[in-house]
């Protein structure tokens, strides 16, 4: 089928908004231009748009995700972050007023940062079971992805996809769920309720604040969240009274300040005025809480008939659904989603692609931008200066002027001084620019003309002329591909892409007398573009670590 015949026939999958007049095309080029020089900027919106592609790549290559997870830090209550951004060298936690702890975070940025990073690496370790000799709470962890963003208060909290290995595909869980003769559906069950949780763990809510208001009242009472997580106490080796009783005990400990930390951090609440209106910030123009509040309820888990649809039990109308265990060690507002569906897949996924890697700024804004740095610099373009420093000095002042407008917050910026990352995976990615490719494709294909396709119109395969051995020749990655080596002719392009780089040749050395004729370092290579697999190591389950995946 030519390209022709395949927009007439399907018009709706080649339909993409393209610029039509000289203008339009010109303002698509220059924001090509930015995205080019931007993308090594951190904080940009062209790093944004590739952790987009990064997240799709991921669902493409391992398939739909578990889990999504998400948390915020209390960092002006933690005791960690109090030390990091107090002057005391010795760790010795102290109970502070509500207002010293505020003040101390505020004056230190940079101690936020630094107890946000270590949370999450301590969240991945411990909790998800990453390189430790344990399991993740959740199952053993198959990949993850998480992306860090900056709440209304300039904070900072993780948005994370995670994925189970061995998990089963939406469609499959539907299907075990429906099959009545099997004892699926339970076990699945079990396992979410075990760890999805939408109410209080001792009570209702009117109960626990009661318990919790007459608790807080005595001398010996802390708030939970100004404190560290008391540990369990150690295996009972023997069937003893006093062991299982310290057991007991702590378990009561457990549920009872699980309880008070969902009280504190996991309520949603509205405020209204004296007329009954709703005045609460996450309202929108109808009266509507942006969040979705107050949420269905069931009593218990319900499975539908008809769809396979699963409804856990919710006895809380105004909280998140949690990890009883995550709540405990992180000491602050959580929020975790079991990924039942299909639709609830395309949902966190739009959410977190999207919303999260959003870039801040609408077009029209990046364009006034832009032309009040043309118009700042209009002398100087002007000048006599050479063209290539031109260039240079515009875009740099384009991007500052971009990433100003943006508004980091200084918590964001300090993780960015700090060298941490904007975004945690155990997986390396590799752009993948694929319209070089296709458009090598069409044109060996007769009948099939690349210069027809909107989106290879304009591509050119760029050359990059190289001297080798007193002549010139022209290098480019499509001719990679297309001249490989004999020996990995069978490599499809994919495999090529993912395990394969390009490194210099290595000059060969002059061979002096006495040296051996067969000694390896003066063998003689016929591959003249010198490439060499990437060499994997697998773990004892079989999956890769640290595997490539490209995104397109």
């Amino acid at each position: 089928m030519s390209w022709k015949t395949f927009q007439k026939d399907c018009p709706e999958a080649t339909e993409l908004h393209k610029p039509v007049t000289d203008e339009e095309k010109a303002c698509y080029a220059l924001i090509s231009d930015l995205d080019h020089v931007g993308g090594h900027v951190p904080g940009s919106i062209t790093s944004k748009k590739y952790l987009r592609n990064e997240i799709w790549s991921l669902i493409s290559y391992i398939g739909a995700p578990s889990w999504f997870i998400t948390f915020a830090p209390a960092d002006n209550k933690h005791p960690i972050c109090l030390y990091y951004a107090d002057t005391k060298e010795t760790y010795s936690p102290e109970f502070r007023s509500s207002n010293e702890c505020y003040r101390l975070i505020v004056k230190n940025p940079v101690a936020g940062a630094r107890f946000f990073h270590v949370m999450v690496q301590m969240f991945i370790k411990h909790v998800l079971g990453v390189d430790s000799d344990h399991p993740g709470l959740y199952g053993n962890t198959s990949a993850y992805y998480g992306t860090v963003e900056q709440q209304g208060r300039l904070t900072l909290h993780l948005h994370l996809l995670l994925w189970i290995a061995g998990c089963l595909t939406p469609q499959e869980v539907r299907d075990k769920i429906m099959d009545v003769n099997s004892d699926f559906q339970k076990k699945m069950v079990e396992y979410l309720e075990s760890l999805c949780i939408g109410e209080f763990l001792t009570g209702s809510k009117a109960n626990v604040s009661k318990r919790v208001d007459s608790k807080s009242k005595l001398p010996e009472y802390h708030d939970p969240t100004y404190t560290l997580p008391n540990p369990p106490p150690p295996p009972c080796s023997s069937d003893t009274d006093s062991c299982s009783d310290e057991t007991k005990a702590w378990w009561i400990q457990f549920e009872n300040t699980v309880d008070d930390l969902l009280l504190r951090s996991n309520q949603h609440t509205h405020t209204v005025d004296k007329h009954g209106n709703n005045t609460s910030y996450c309202t929108n123009a109808k009266g509507q809480c942006k969040r979705q509040f107050p949420r269905d309820i069931f009593k218990q888990t319900m499975v539908d008939p008809k769809t396979g649809a699963l409804n856990l039990k919710k006895g809380e109308a105004w909280m998140n659904t949690i990890t009883a265990e995550l709540t405990y060690l992180l000491r602050s507002n959580s929020d975790v989603t079991s990924l039942l569906s299909g639709t609830a897949i395309k949902a966190i996924v739009a959410y977190v692609s999207d919303y999260i890697t959003k870039p801040g700024l609408k077009t029209y804004s990046i364009f006034d931008i832009i032309k009040s740095v043309f118009d700042k610099n209009s002398k100087m373009m002007g000048g006599d200066i050479k063209r290539k420093e031109k260039v240079r000095k515009v875009f740099t002042q384009i991007l500052n002027s971009l990433t100003a407008k943006m508004e980091i917050g200084s918590p964001m910026a300090s993780l960015y001084i700090l060298g941490n990352p904007d975004h945690y995976t155990k997986h390396r990615f590799i752009p993948f620019y694929w319209k070089g490719y296709v458009k090598e494709v069409l044109n060996i294909w007769e009948g099939n003309d690349s210069d027809e396709i909107p989106d290879l119109e304009h591509v050119s395969d760029k050359v990059v002329i190289n001297k080798s051995r007193g002549g010139f020749i022209g290098i480019s990655k499509v001719s990679d591909y297309v001249y490989r080596p004999v020996m990995y002719e069978d490599i499809s392009l994919y495999d090529w892409i993912r395990f394969y780089k390009k490194t210099r040749k290595n000059r060969m050395p002059k061979k002096k007398i006495g040296d051996a004729t067969d000694d390896p370092k003066f063998a003689d290579s016929d591959d003249e573009l010198n490439i060499q697999p990437i060499k994997t190591q697998k773990s004892v389950d079989g999956d890769t670590q640290g595997e490539k995946v490209q995104h397109l």
